[in-house]
């Protein structure tokens, strides 16, 4: 049976595949292990997603969401001039996971890990829940993402830690910084503390370097770059 492990992250979303003899392999999008989260609503009615989404952003801004994830509370997103549900633009997304998962496995997957911010409370987590549906996925485990880290850390790259021990982990996303404390079990991980900002992120970053810019080039050379941001 092949499983299927997918971050549906705020800028990206990655996603791997486990068959039945134990082999990993990340999914490709476009022949890159990265398909970018996100979506245009076309003028035709169909919902483009990932790397279509950024290519076409241009001709209709107002089409155009990069970040869905960052989406979660508002409960539904505008693309246009059409008002679309949030967990129903999350599962636009992860269809494109299903299907490359499916293609690859010749079927779909028999189960579904799907990771989510250690603070997400349940109402979050159940939009996620209703998005993998939506797409067509089976219903999935949910797993913390500074458990998924951890695990990575020691069954993957090997590093011990015995149970009782600690690990400290953060987590700098495109839209949220997260820093939790888990703790080895028997049987895995389990999260002692969490801490982190709902709203900063390296999108944020971004924005604060070229609103900085702006401040100095903006006046030196006006019309350099008014052309640069258009």
């Amino acid at each position: 049976m092949h499983v299927l492990g997918i971050d549906f992250g705020t800028s990206n979303t990655v996603a791997v595949l486990r068959s039945a003899d134990g082999r990993v392999r990340p999914l490709l999008f476009d022949g890159a292990p990265i398909l970018p989260s996100a979506v245009y609503y076309n003028s035709d009615g169909r919902m483009l997603v990932g790397r279509d989404a950024e290519r076409n952003a241009r001709m209709d801004p107002a089409r155009f969401e990069p970040n869905p994830k960052r989406r979660i509370d508002d409960g539904s997103v505008f693309l246009g001039t059409s008002e679309i549900p949030v967990p129903q633009v999350f599962a636009y997304v992860l269809q494109q996971v299903a299907l490359e998962a499916q293609r690859q496995a010749g079927q779909m997957p028999g189960q579904v890990r799907l990771t989510h911010p250690a603070r997400w409370g349940e109402r979050r987590r159940s939009i996620l829940v209703d998005a993998a549906r939506l797409a067509g996925l089976p219903a999935p485990q949910l797993i913390p993402e500074p458990v998924a880290a951890a695990s990575y850390f020691t069954s993957v790259l090997g590093t011990a830690v015995p149970p009782g021990r600690s690990l400290a982990i953060y987590d700098l996303g495109g839209g949220t910084f997260d820093a939790t404390v888990v703790r080895r079990t028997q049987t895995g991980f389990e999260v002692l503390a969490e801490e982190g900002v709902g709203d900063v992120g390296g999108l944020d970053f971004d924005h604060g370097i070229v609103e900085h810019l702006g401040k100095t080039y903006g006046v030196s050379h006006p019309e350099d770059w008014r052309r640069l941001l258009n």
